[in-house]
């Protein structure tokens, strides 16, 4: 299936009547794309959460359309492909504790006094009260970084605490979130330092070089840091290990603090989660074949770190869907044999890489991307060729995004879509056999015969992903 992330104001409009085209196509095609959701979405759609909005559970209907079950989140462990409707998604959200809750120092430790003392051991909370209260912060205030520090931190001195500091964080973390003027001040207060670039200059950069340009800028400002590790200098107070989601989304929010197609946040309720959540679109969306996004900011954000992080993932706005989906959703043809049209995939300008022969590769083997997806699937195809016994194609999916797993779904769907068009009489038989492919055997294969070679729908043993192989022999049968 052809993997699509909308952000949420392409799912939202699909109930204007000026979408209808676009919904139309979707509609028509459904059973070959695929338009996972992610946490990201929920922070836009419960911002209008009321029990009596009809629009919101409208939009929650569409969410449910569209993703089925196909859920994207960055959990403990990475990247999840998970399996769970946006309604049960949105179970779980209407009751929410407030993040910023969790974050009262003074609350979380009296309630770890409390759950101590019960078990007989003290009050822990306390006693690490006091070992923080005895850590300096670290943080030196002065003259040059005074201004901006009071506005983060207002209580913060030279001879500030740990617990000062973290006493203040949480209502920092929830003022520069939710306070859209807060942000813009904060905002402005980096620009008076110099850190802002010159908008009229940025804006008419060629996208592949604005890390670059930026990392220019930052030279000429005296500083010895590139952009990307001024990212990771942010991330670094964590204990553990800087992980992809909060590099990118970090990456994302300061482009717009730095001054590169700063959002200017226009509405009253518009805050820094906007931006935060643009980012989370951005990141969701490199998981994907395309990602689509109405705000032209967020598109062109979203390939300047695309480009940067080498994903190929394409992002296009609304209008333009339509006329990419065409471009690569696979009919099989009909003035053509398949193997003649796998042969017409193998040309100079879908080539990527040759295999020549070597003590470990016994035939020579040449590279292929695939023009269209492949039974809406596949978009590689490599060609080996071996001597005088025969051809081998080899279809498979590969990665070059920040994705390297499928949904289950997508493997049944490629089975069903795959047996469907080859034929398979016994339909009961089938599905046991794509149950056994998809979540137990790794020897499950699906076989048709033809004259002269072999058509094989098989598991393959690193990715686990589904190839297809045209098997074809060449070898001349011996005479009489």
């Amino acid at each position: 299936m052809i993997r699509i992330y909308l952000d949420w104001n392409v799912v939202s409009n699909l109930k204007r009547p000026e979408f209808k085209e676009l919904k139309d196509f979707i509609i028509e095609n459904k059973q070959d794309l695929q338009f996972p959701y992610s946490p990201a979405h929920f922070n836009d759609l419960m911002k209008s959460y009321r029990p009596d909005n009809e629009l919101f559970f409208e939009d929650l209907n569409t969410l449910e359309f569209l993703s089925e079950k196909h859920l994207l989140r960055w959990g403990k462990e990475g990247i999840e492909f998970l399996s769970g409707t946006p309604k049960e998604y949105f179970e779980g959200e209407k009751n929410k504790e407030d993040v910023f809750s969790l974050m009262d120092m003074e609350k979380i430790f009296e309630e770890l006094d409390e759950s101590t003392d019960e078990l007989g051991l003290g009050k822990m909370g306390t006693l690490m009260k006091s070992l923080f209260q005895s850590q300096p912060s670290g943080i030196d205030v002065n003259d040059e970084n005074q201004a901006i520090l009071k506005k983060m931190f207002p209580n913060i001195k030279s001879g500030s605490t740990m617990w000062d500091l973290m006493k203040d964080i949480g209502p920092f973390s929830k003022k520069l979130l939710q306070d859209g003027a807060y942000y813009k001040d904060l905002r402005k207060s980096i620009g008076e330092q110099g850190m802002k670039l010159n908008p009229s200059v940025a804006g008419n950069w060629n996208l592949n070089e604005v890390i670059k340009n930026i990392d220019e800028f930052l030279s000429n400002l005296g500083t010895e840091m590139t952009y990307l590790e001024y990212v990771k200098l942010s991330l670094k107070h964590k204990k553990e290990p800087i992980n992809e989601y909060e590099y990118y989304t970090t990456a994302y929010l300061m482009l717009d603090m730095i001054g590169y197609k700063t959002d200017k946040l226009p509405k009253p309720t518009d805050n820094m989660q906007n931006i935060q959540t643009d980012g989370e679109h951005s990141f969701y969306g490199a998981y994907c074949d395309y990602f689509v996004a109405s705000d032209k900011k967020l598109r062109v954000k979203s390939k300047v770190l695309y480009n940067e992080f080498n994903i190929p993932t394409k992002v296009i706005e609304p209008k333009e869907l339509i006329e990419e989906l065409r471009k690569v959703i696979y009919k099989p043809p009909k003035e053509i044999g398949l193997l003649e049209e796998a042969f017409s995939f193998c040309n100079q300008e879908n080539f990527v890489e040759s295999i020549p022969l070597s003590e470990e590769n016994k035939v020579e083997a040449y590279v292929y991307k695939l023009p269209k997806f492949y039974f809406n699937f596949f978009n590689f195809v490599s060609y080996e060729k071996y001597s005088e016994e025969g051809i081998i194609f080899t279809f498979k999916k590969v990665f070059k995004n920040f994705s390297r797993f499928i949904y289950y779904t997508e493997a049944e769907r490629i089975i069903e879509s795959i047996t469907d068009f080859f034929g398979y009489a016994d339909k009961e038989e089938r599905d046991l056999k794509k149950n056994q492919f998809v979540y137990e055997s790794d020897d499950i294969a699906f076989e048709w015969l033809f004259e002269g070679g072999l058509i094989r729908l098989i598991k393959d043993e690193e990715t686990k992903r589904p190839i297809l192989n045209y098997i074809i022999s060449t070898k001349k049968e011996d005479s009489d």
